[in-house]
């Protein structure tokens, strides 16, 4: 019984030493991957863009509330009700473009992020058939792969040819 499973103990690891395994460093990747790159220019430039939008629509509103705090005290009290209602309701819709402006910001990195991942992930895969991989595992720091030896280690290979693509475009 002990041969037996011994026997079939090292069919196993034959069939595993058939089996071409590779890994990717996805958090060195996605840094150094170009297409990663130009997306956070991009939205770098689409936040710069909608700051100063948003803040020229707010420093006219400070100087509403300046003006408002220096004349406060010759005002009427009903003046002075209805000059801060009008404060506090452009105030509610500049808090309410800030917010609009944030939330269009976080859709489209998320989904200009999942774009650069499914790229990513089709090109893997294609590479890995290409070139006879039956595994690329993906790992992040310490996280998936525990170990790994560096000649199974494709990530500069998997960078160099998406950085490549990614110039031509």
């Amino acid at each position: 019984m002990k041969k037996l499973l011994l026997v079939a103990f090292a069919i196993v690891l034959a069939s595993c030493n058939q089996t071409k395994i590779a890994y990717i460093n996805v958090e060195d990747l996605m840094k150094d991957y170009e297409g990663t790159k130009a997306l956070e220019e991009t939205l770098k430039a689409k936040q710069d863009a909608m700051a100063k939008e948003l803040d020229s629509l707010s420093a006219p509103f400070q100087t509403k509330v300046q003006e408002y705090y220096q004349n406060a005290q010759k005002m009427s009290a009903q003046k002075r009700a209805q000059t801060e209602q009008g404060l506090q309701q452009e105030q509610q819709m500049l808090q309410l473009k800030q917010q609009q402006a944030s939330q269009t910001l976080q859709q489209e990195n998320q989904e200009l992020s999942e774009a650069i991942t499914k790229k990513v992930d089709s090109f893997v895969t294609e590479y890995a058939k290409l070139k006879g991989f039956n595994l690329v595992l993906g790992t992040s720091g310490n996280g998936t792969v525990m170990y790994g030896d560096e000649t199974l280690n494709i990530t500069n290979e998997i960078l160099v040819i998406l950085n490549e693509d990614f110039t031509k475009k």
